[in-house]
């Protein structure tokens, strides 16, 4: 006689992600653009006049 027994599970759940693939690649590119907007220094432009000769 055949008994039918359920496969265990191969597998276990995973727990769900708590953000989405999409939510975690824009957190990474702002806190890039953060950090590149933090290391910026701006002078501001040579006031001395051009003294190539003409």
């Amino acid at each position: 006689m055949i008994t039918f027994v359920p496969k265990p599970n191969s597998v276990p759940a995973t727990e769900p992600a708590e953000e989405s693939r999409f939510d975690r690649i824009r957190r990474l590119a702002a806190d890039k653009h953060r950090k590149a907007d933090a290391g910026t220094i701006r002078r501001d432009p040579q006031k001395a006049g051009d003294k190539r000769p003409m």
